[in-house]
């Protein structure tokens, strides 16, 4: 008997003896890995004893089908038909090959493998390649979902924080204008479009999974089987995984940003005062300064979207020029300005973005010079951008890297010190490339080349990091470059689909795609106009957030604003000075960001995994692991329900209130007085008034 499951063993053949069903095979073992397998292909991995992995019969598939694309602002339409998928019906082996173990199904047609292999501590490589199927768009990895699973992640989401239940694309795109899927418009986007996706999942018990591919991924989190969640990038060629076996979140998050970077942190005046969105010239300029100076607001930055000109878009709604140099009318001494500032140690920070309209003054040189993305046959790309059209400059070609980033330098001779580096989602699927590459892999890489880009340009410019590089868009690996992330263009209303209650779980989930300073547009930038209440809230909860900064938002000339009248000036001006004196703490966060790829502002599974109760909630965030954060995000409202995990708090506004944790409270929330809590007694901002 012993010489029989010896040799079985050896050549991972079946040694159940349950004729019923599936036999297993015999477990294979990696140093603290251990791979169990069933003769249909089903199969569980172990990392120290914890399952972090399992797949259920023919765990691979190939899918393919007939797809018809349509793009329109910004976002894309993939309709398909014929769906087909091929999996392996025959025999499975398990076996070793030096330090891997190796899963393989075959069958008639379809050939499947799995292959593990630790890479690093915390980090197992899983390659997964389906051959035999003939032609085929997408690789289909079906794994296991349990009662217990919980999919915190994906990037940037703005609807949810937990995702289990939900099937969605994941593929850069506009955010969209609105997002209510009931009252859909062709500029409005819905609950799965975001600007900066990220094929990553982090599952609060200890373990985390990451797609290493740039193609666009499918994701079906137990919604169509409850019993299994699906990861399908459009990427027939091998996949590389990365499952991340922790055994705790922070294991998870430090392993994770190995991958996919963790973002730098800006200057530490950027951090510490207010940047202040201000357009309308010199004039308008000095008087912001002037008036932010009386009412005692600490302020670091003044930034003028406008440096490059202003457009009216109609029906009120003011936007900028597509240009990347200054507009001398609007800004007929630029350099002077910026050194008056200076000089006051305020700095200025501007905009760009990486369009190209025939209306302005790169277009006709970037066609002459072959630097913008073309059709297949040579000629411009240009498609509709909101009320007019143009194109984008095609970073793949070197040239015009050197031409844009020529732009770059002038900015920064001007002495502008950073801006924002808007848009990066638009590549349109089906372009022709300067160096040759698939524009349908190159539409996720496009946010990073263009920020990247940009980081060069003041990199060199200020090799001490004294620059501010603020961006919304990306995918995998992007927290290598970026710097700043804000949470893109929510509507300047109380939308729970695209107002003031999506930027918390926008926030948080940045924090989980790898980015420690995250910021938002107080008090929002599109819809509207906003209003008193509305901007008062947005203050509040952005005076916790690693970066304070205001937007006038498209309605400029109708939105609320932080000087609109005294009462909102000395509200502004308090929690101001609420965030100047959290600064230190969120450097000190970012530090810590930095070395262990933990975000500053964390949702609440972070800091309490074993909390079940703390995985969906959506309107709660951490600063560290010490603040807990409630913002009042509902119209009217002048109490809230908070849920406070175990443990004792206090009331940061009343320190020697407490609370104790492991339920929710409903405490009083007027203006003025956002729920935050904190887990040690402190009095630092109560005495801020």
């Amino acid at each position: 008997m012993r010489a029989r499951l010896a040799l079985a063993a050896a050549l991972g053949a079946c040694v159940s003896s349950d004729p019923s069903g599936p036999t297993e095979l015999a477990v294979q073992t990696s140093g603290d890995l251990a791979l169990r397998a069933w003769s249909d292909g089903s199969f569980a991995l172990t990392a120290a004893g914890r399952t972090v992995l399992a797949g259920p019969a023919a765990p691979l598939g190939a899918r393919s089908f007939h797809e018809t694309v349509r793009s329109l602002f910004g976002q894309w339409t993939f309709a398909r038909t014929d769906v087909a998928e091929a999996r392996p019906t025959g025999t499975t082996t398990a076996t070793r090959d030096g330090d891997a173990m190796v899963l393989r199904s075959t069958g008639a047609a379809v050939t499947s493998t799995l292959r593990f292999r630790r890479v690093a501590d915390g980090d197992v490589e899983v390659r997964a390649r389906v051959e035999g199927a003939g032609a085929f768009q997408a690789t289909v990895m079906h794994f296991r979902c349990d009662a217990a699973a919980r999919f915190l992640g994906f990037g940037e989401q703005y609807n949810a924080t937990e995702h289990r239940g939900r099937a969605f694309p994941l593929w850069p795109s506009e955010q969209g204008i609105g997002r209510d899927p009931h009252h859909p418009s062709p500029f409005s986007g819905n609950h799965d479009t975001t600007y900066f996706p990220v094929p990553f999942f982090l599952d609060p018990r200890g373990f985390g999974l990451a797609v290493d591919t740039d193609a666009r991924t499918e994701v079906d989190l137990c919604a169509t089987n409850t019993a299994e969640y699906t990861l399908a990038p459009e990427q027939p060629e091998e996949v590389v995984l990365h499952l991340y076996t922790g055994p705790t979140v922070a294991d998870v998050m430090r392993a994770w940003t190995v991958l996919q970077g963790r973002s730098s942190a800006p200057p530490a005046w950027a951090v510490d005062g207010v940047w202040l969105g201000v357009q309308g010239g010199p004039a308008a300029v000095r008087s912001a300064v002037q008036a932010a100076r009386a009412a005692n607001v600490p302020l670091a930055a003044i930034w003028a979207q406008d440096w490059v000109g202003t457009r009216d878009f109609g029906v009120g709604n003011v936007g900028v020029r597509y240009r990347w140099s200054v507009d001398a009318a609007q800004y007929p001494d630029l350099a002077g300005l910026i050194t008056e500032l200076r000089s006051g140690g305020v700095r200025f920070l501007g905009y760009m973005n990486p369009f190209l309209v025939p209306e302005q003054d790169l277009y006709a040189p970037a066609v002459a010079g072959g630097f913008v993305v073309t059709h297949g046959d040579g000629s411009p790309y240009t498609f509709p951008i909101s009320v007019l059209s143009g194109g984008l400059v095609d970073l793949t070609n070197p040239a015009a890297r050197s031409w844009y980033q020529g732009y770059a330098d002038a900015a920064l001779a001007l002495g502008l010190s950073g801006w924002m580096q808007d848009f990066g989602e638009w590549l349109p699927y089906d372009a022709r490339l300067s160096d040759g590459s698939d524009a349908r892999r190159q539409h996720a890489r496009y946010p990073q080349a263009w920020h990247a880009a940009a980081r060069t340009a003041m990199e060199r410019a200020h090799p001490d990091g004294d620059f501010v590089l603020l961006t919304r868009s990306g995918w995998l690996r992007e927290a290598q470059t970026a710097q700043v992330v804000w949470a893109g263009d929510q509507e300047a209303t109380w939308s729970a689909d695209d107002g003031l209650p999506t930027v918390i779980p926008a926030l948080v989930s940045l924090g989980l795609a790898g980015i420690g300073y995250v910021t938002e547009d107080v008090a929002g930038f599109s819809g509207g106009p906003s209003t008193k209440e509305l901007f008062l809230r947005w203050v509040e909860l952005a005076a916790f957030t690693p970066v304070l900064r205001t937007h006038e938002g498209l309605q400029r000339a109708q939105n609320w604003a932080w000087n609109r009248d005294a009462e909102t000036t000395v509200h502004f001006s308090r929690f101001a000075r609420v965030h100047a004196a959290l600064a230190p703490r969120i450097r000190a966060l970012g530090d810590e960001h930095r070395a262990t790829g933990m975000p500053i502002v964390r949702s609440l599974p972070l800091v309490f995994p074993s909390d079940a109760a703390t995985y969906a909630i959506t309107d709660e965030f951490m600063l560290g692991d010490d603040l807990l954060v409630a913002p009042v995000v509902t119209q009217g409202a002048t109490t809230r329900a908070v849920y406070l995990p175990a443990g004792r708090w206090f009331d940061v506004w009343s320190p020697d209130r407490a609370f104790e944790g492991g339920s929710t409270v409903t405490v009083d929330a007027p203006i003025g007085r956002p729920p935050v809590f904190s887990r040690t007694a402190r009095t630092d901002l109560a005495a801020i008034r």
